[in-house]
């Protein structure tokens, strides 16, 4: 089942998985078992009106394609983002090739920007994203080419 909020509950679950010092804006959406065990949460903070951060953190197989639409339906479509950026730090290969492999494009590294070695800056953008809904059978998000 997919949550959005309670953000303390869920911001405190991430926080302290991610090692991360939220602002009072972090807003959660979680995917939860059965059970209402939370196996895992993404975060948004950082907030400037065109952008935040996306955190993310979880337990096993957490991650569906469900989750995927919900959480960038909530970037783009109620947040009215431009583009979501993260920042995963280099040691972390397979957060890396996640983050990629679901569309998010490296735009910078900074180079001893993290203690796992460089902090590897990415981005998503509205138009690049393929887990928006789709409208009369095209993807909302779909550039001309």
């Amino acid at each position: 089942m997919i949550v959005f909020g309670p953000h303390d509950v869920l911001g405190a679950w991430l926080c302290q998985r991610i090692q991360y010092v939220p602002t009072p804006n972090l807003r959660c959406l979680a995917n939860v078992d059965e059970s209402g065990k939370i196996v895992g949460v993404v975060g948004f903070d950082n907030w400037n009106g065109a952008s935040c951060q996306m955190h993310v953190a979880g337990e096993g197989n957490w991650v569906t394609r469900e989750f995927l639409r919900c959480t960038f339906d909530y970037a783009f479509n109620t947040a009215k983002l431009n583009v979501v950026i993260g920042a995963v730090p280099s040691g972390n290969k397979r957060a890396l090739k996640f983050d990629k492999h679901i569309g998010f494009e490296e735009v910078a590294s900074i180079e001893g920007g993290h203690p796992d070695g460089s902090l590897v800056i990415l981005s998503l953008r509205r138009e690049d994203c393929r887990y928006l809904e789709k409208d009369n059978g095209k993807q909302i998000h779909a550039r001309a080419a």
